[in-house]
């Protein structure tokens, strides 16, 4: 049964891995910001998975696994764990265009690195060789109440975002992923909220089952479904924009300068420097550009302009 659990686990992996590589080149392909952020996320908490499985391996197939062991890699396993959260703050505050999004996301980390500090220092746990458990101390229970609030706060960024982005192309890659999140909070709160009263934790196996894997499978293979479909502008060539298109948004010589631009594959600092402008002034005519569309972001945009719509 164990075998089938691992085998399981490696297979969720796997589709991980997939859906993070195609991804991945679109968010190459495209140099669409919040593609590569998002695939930041992705990839962290497919570290948290194979983690996962790695204690569950060892503890089944390593006779000497020590408690030491297993408290070292579950501290690993919720180092990954900030990083996701971290990630998404990160991801969903640029959806969001905050100005202070560098400095929330530093706060965050900063946070996040302290808390993992008092997970492996001695307030956070006491470990007990012989005996094979782990007196889980007020270290712990600080980490895991910050964890749970970061958690909750990216849940209320994440739903806060449906409205603005159901008329968009991008509605169901934030669907996916709040159902994804969601199920990860609640087994949060089902696996952390004992933790928070002092606690003797004995070495064992994990959980049979996580279930935070069934939505991360499911939406793995959305993504693939999802970028295997998609495709660059073919029809149009990379130096034109049909004059319907232009006509429709009011786009002005200089956001039409932009689009075509964005159309050649160009980073923000390569259009300043081509137009000779400065790189708040590119980002100034985007965030115009996208209004008037209706979009928040490059990928959407060159959806846009693929479709003429």
């Amino acid at each position: 049964m164990e075998d089938i659990q691992i085998a399981y686990d490696l297979l969720v992996i796997l589709i991980g891995f997939a859906a993070l590589s195609i991804t991945a080149f679109w968010a190459v392909k495209t140099r669409e910001t919040e593609l590569r952020d998002f695939c930041i996320l992705y990839a962290l908490y497919t570290l948290v998975l194979i983690v996962l499985v790695v204690k569950k391996y060892l503890f089944l197939n390593v006779e000497n696994y020590s408690a030491r062991s297993w408290y070292v890699l579950s501290g690993l396993e919720q180092l990954f764990n900030f990083a996701v959260i971290v990630g998404t703050i990160h991801f969903l505050t640029g959806v969001y265009q905050v100005r202070s999004r560098t400095a929330i996301t530093g706060g965050f980390l900063s946070i996040m690195l302290i808390s993992e500090g008092l997970i492996l220092s001695p307030i956070g746990a006491v470990l007990d060789a012989e005996q094979q458990t782990i007196h889980l101390g007020i270290g712990f229970q600080i980490a895991t109440g910050w964890y749970f609030v970061s958690f909750t706060l990216m849940l209320i960024l994440g739903y806060g975002l449906i409205r603005r982005v159901w008329y968009t192309d991008k509605r169901n890659f934030m669907i996916g992923l709040l159902v994804f999140a969601t199920v990860g909070y609640g087994e949060t709160l089902t696996n952390l909220a004992p933790m928070l009263h002092p606690t003797v934790v004995t070495l064992s196996a994990e959980r049979d089952f996580l279930l935070s894997s069934s939505p991360y499978v499911l939406y793995g293979i959305f993504l693939i479904n999802y970028f295997l479909r998609f495709s660059l502008p073919a029809t149009l060539k990379p130096d034109t924009v049909s004059e319907e298109f232009l006509s429709k948004y009011g786009i002005t010589d200089r956001e039409q300068e932009i689009i075509l631009k964005v159309m050649q594959g160009k980073s923000n600092a390569d259009i300043a420097g081509e137009l000779f402008i400065s790189l708040a002034t590119v980002k100034t005519h985007l965030h115009n550009i996208y209004t008037k569309i209706g979009v928040d972001s490059r990928f959407d945009l060159l959806a846009r302009v693929r479709s003429g719509q």
